[in-house]
């Protein structure tokens, strides 16, 4: 069955046409067969319903009602229209609606046997709860939202602090197990975090013991978070995560892509061509310089291949927030903005994915009211050609990250506490 055909179908389901038992299972084989069906579904059903009630509620009565035999073909397809004229003895003017062809005018309900009535909502709300159960309840809500902002990929830290050890001297022994390893907490991940190298990342917390602050390290005063400059407060919740120093701490998770739009992935992972992705999180590393080599970033893509870099780089030694494009193991476009990296900010990153390289577009501290102007970001960069499944943030150098998340818009990566 077409996509056409299903529509065909639902449509004289919801105008009361009685489905025959092979077409209502090829439908329902149709909504399950691809997520996308089920979110075009939803949409078909509640316009339609929309359209009904608007239409019962504003038409006239069937005796000020009379149909034109004259049709007219819309500007945008070969769909065929018909002309209701409206009298009235009160109005002199004569008022055009235009309605679809064969559109059921006079309300049908008395008409039609109660058993019918009921028959029609149990196989309506199946529908409906049938489109749900493939597309998450959680997109569901999001659907039939206004705005459409559906976010994919979120995670809060919301975890437990991790136990730290003092030496005699006062120093932080840093841990080699435990860190983030096996928490899975947020929404959007098809496993838990792994550590995979010689120190782990730790789950950070303000209200324990005080933690050994070196003199310059911004960070003892507060945890992370972000107001804009006309006072909107970012949502934000939990803990954070703080990466180790030397050697480093390499810290990564999978995203659940089955979970994401068909548009947005193709066979290599997310990133399909024409797919937008935004991706958001706050930062603040101990120090502003990145001399050393000292580094602290968050990764999606891949080294060997292709992929982004946004955090502290090396390759930048004065230590302020950059980003750079990844090809077959070098750097290339490094992109760097004008604040250092020892102050907290919120960076967030929209990658249009074309065909040949992508561009990626970085705002840091931007206002939350609204999608902010490309002429106002603070680093901007292609990458080449790539994909991903995943984030993996790399440190050989202190440095706290939180409420990562990942959306299809703005909005959606940018959601405001009030």
């Amino acid at each position: 069955m077409d996509d056409a055909e299903a529509f065909e179908l639902i449509d004289a389901h919801l105008d009361r046409h009685p489905l025959t038992d092979e077409q209502s299972d090829a439908l329902t084989a149709w909504i399950k067969a691809d997520p996308r069906h089920a979110d075009d579904a939803f949409y078909r059903i509640f316009l339609h319903s929309y359209l009904r009630l608007r239409l019962q509620a504003g038409l006239p009565t069937s005796d000020e009602l009379s149909l034109l035999p004259e049709g007219a073909h819309s500007g945008d397809s070969d769909t065929r229209w018909s002309i209701a004229k409206i009298r009235s003895e009160e109005v002199r003017e004569v008022s055009l609606a235009i309605l679809p062809a064969q559109q059921e005018i006079a309300d049908d309900t008395a008409a039609t046997p109660r058993w019918r009535r009921r028959h029609f909502v149990l196989i309506t709300c199946g529908l409906v709860l049938l489109a749900a159960s493939f597309y998450g309840w959680r997109g569901f809500g999001t659907s039939l939202g206004a705005t459409g902002h559906v976010l994919y990929v979120e995670e809060s830290f919301d975890y437990s602090a991790t136990p730290l050890t003092k030496s005699a001297t006062g120093s932080l022994e840093w841990p080699t197990t435990g860190g983030l390893q096996g928490l899975n907490g947020g929404g959007g991940w098809s496993e838990p975090w792994r550590e995979t190298d010689s120190k782990v990342a730790i789950i950070a917390d303000y209200t324990g013991d005080e933690f050994p602050w070196e003199p310059k390290d911004m960070r003892k005063y507060g945890p992370l978070g972000y107001t804009d400059a006309a006072g909107r407060v970012l949502k934000s919740s939990g803990r954070q995560l703080r990466t180790a120093t030397r050697p480093r701490s390499v810290t990564t998770r999978k995203f659940d892509i089955p979970k994401f739009p068909q548009a947005m992935r193709d066979e290599a992972g997310l990133g399909a061509d024409g797919a937008v992705v935004w991706l958001s999180f706050l930062a603040q590393s101990s120090l502003s310089t990145a001399d050393n080599n000292r580094y602290s970033y968050l990764l999606i893509g891949s080294k060997e291949v292709a992929g982004l870099r946004i955090g502290k780089l090396g390759a930048a030694p004065s230590g302020n927030w950059t980003a750079v494009a990844l090809q077959t193991e070098a750097e290339v476009n490094l992109k760097t903005s004008a604040i250092p990296s020892g102050e907290m900010v919120f960076l967030v990153t929209r990658i249009i994915f074309r065909p040949g390289p992508e561009e990626a577009v970085v705002w840091i501290n931007p206002r939350l009211e609204e999608e902010p102007e490309v002429s106002g970001a603070a680093l901007r960069l292609t990458i080449p050609d790539f994909r991903f499944d995943g984030i993996s943030i790399r440190a050989n150098h202190s440095t706290d990250f939180d409420e990562i998340r990942l959306g299809n818009t703005f909005q959606a990566v940018a959601p405001t506490a009030n």
